[in-house]
């Protein structure tokens, strides 16, 4: 029981830590709206996200994303200079040769079979999107990832570049729509609508989309400016199930304060003063065993980060746990975030996002819904590079992911977030039902994080203290 409780406390302590938008890799939605436009399709084993793509896919795929499909196949005269390419897909290929976008691998091949890479498949996109890699171009083969990092075509979520899937395939094609072409249109899918390439009927809910969210984007980027430091009063009210039954419910009330170190992240300071308030169901602590007086903890607890360290203070009990915010970022897809502002929350992480004006007239609020299952994979990372040689971290899935962020002249006002989540821990099944809210946020040089000047007497307690390594 002890143990189960060390994984429960763990848990609630990572929720409040890490409740902010975390992302992953698996973009089955956006598929899912290239489909709907007819700019993506699957085979027998539906949309194959998790295969790598051959160099041949990945042009047939630029071809149906510039809305080029039936263009491309009306033209049966096969003059590219590609001896590697099979009958059906000569009308792809000549079209690519044709249009400047496929120039092949050398001898003759148009490398057909050969995995497709992320760097040929950025340089596909930027071509596609009107930069050219010519002599005294844009950009060069080499440069084209950087280059992409640059226009917010490849961002931390959606290009994988030691692991490039169909997934990614997918999650790039979405976001280049998005992204402003060379000839200065809004975004690549309006430049296509323009030209007659794609249905503007079947794209309205992605134009819809793109505009909202760079019109958040440009919110938040706008607030962040002021936002290296801040403080904010949260509320966390968590319900969990066990085994589909009720186990328990909590609430955490803090105050927080954050001065952020884009350069050193483990230089970044973090307070937090927290009550938390715990009730086991009464007839799980009767099945468990537990007197009444133990059914239920009210606890006060103040915790700090600072120096690659997570401190907490419980009563008179002090702990530090190692946690280096460098390596957990170190194991995202990538981990350029110097390019764009838009690669704080990616565009293939969202399945919608709408925007309102509130009664009030100076407050713009955005209902955001994430895709649960582009968020799962980033956790897990996450939660990897935390417990380092633990062997036995939760297996942890989001089922729902959604959030209602208000900015007011200018400023981020309130955030609410509501997630779902599932976890195995010890062979036990339990559901999570979690609702944060931030209020009362502070920004600017108002805002100081106060660090408790004997931390250095804190013990450290390793995985192994914890009980949570195999020996």
């Amino acid at each position: 029981m002890n143990r189960f409780l060390k994984h429960l406390a763990l848990g609630t302590a990572a929720v409040c830590a890490l409740a902010v938008p975390t992302l992953a890799a698996d973009f089955t939605h956006c598929a899912d709206a290239l489909n709907t436009m007819g700019l993506f399709q699957g085979g027998t084993n539906g949309y194959d996200l998790d295969r790598a793509p051959t160099r041949l896919e990945a042009g047939v795929m630029l071809v149906r994303l510039l809305g080029a499909e039936e263009t491309a196949k009306a033209n049966q005269t096969y003059t590219a200079p590609f001896t590697d390419v099979a009958d059906w897909a000569k009308p792809y290929v000549q079209y690519l040769y044709d249009n400047g976008l496929g120039n092949g691998v050398g001898n003759g091949k148009f490398g057909s079979d050969s995995l497709c890479t992320a760097q040929q498949y950025t340089t596909f996109l930027l071509r596609a999107l009107g930069y050219s890699d010519a002599e005294g171009g844009d950009f060069t083969y080499a440069t084209a990832m950087d280059y992409a990092r640059q226009l917010g075509l490849v961002d931390i979520l959606n290009c994988d570049e030691s692991n490039f899937l169909r997934d990614d395939l997918a999650a790039m094609s979405y976001t280049a729509l998005a992204t402003k072409p060379k000839t200065g249109e809004e975004d690549l899918l309006t430049k296509l609508i323009a030209e007659g390439a794609i249905d503007k009927d079947s794209a309205q809910y992605c134009l819809s989309m793109f505009s909202t969210y760079r019109s958040y984007i440009a919110d938040m980027a706008k607030a962040n400016a002021n936002t290296q430091t801040m403080s904010a009063d949260a509320t966390v009210d968590l319900e969990m199930q066990l085994n589909d039954v009720n186990f328990m419910t909590s609430k955490i009330d803090m105050t927080m304060a954050v001065e952020a170190n884009q350069a050193q992240l483990d230089q970044t300071k973090l307070a937090y003063d927290m009550t938390i308030n715990m009730q086991i169901d009464p007839a799980m602590a009767a099945a468990m065993g537990l007197p009444e007086d133990q059914a239920s903890m009210t606890q006060d607890m103040e915790a700090w980060y600072t120096g690659g360290y997570y401190y907490v203070k419980t009563g008179t009990d002090k702990m530090k746990m190692a946690l280096s915010l460098e390596d957990a970022l170190a194991q995202m897809p990538t981990t350029d975030l110097t390019a764009t502002t838009t690669q704080v929350e990616p565009l293939c992480a969202f399945t919608s996002i709408t925007k309102a004006q509130e009664a009030d007239g100076t407050t713009v609020g955005y209902n955001i819904r994430y895709a649960p299952a582009a968020l799962t994979g980033m956790m897990d990372n996450i939660l990897n590079s935390m417990t380092g040689s633990i062997t036995d971290v939760p297996d942890m899935a989001f089922d729902a992911v959604g959030a209602y962020i208000t900015f007011k002249n200018g400023q981020l006002d309130n955030m609410a977030m509501s997630m779902g989540m599932t976890a195995n821990v010890e062979g036990q099944s339990m559901k999570f039902m979690i609702d944060l809210s931030l209020k009362n946020i502070q920004t600017g040089d108002a805002v100081q994080v106060t660090l408790p000047s004997d931390l250095n007497t804190y013990p450290e307690i390793t995985a192994e203290d914890m009980g949570m390594v195999t020996q």
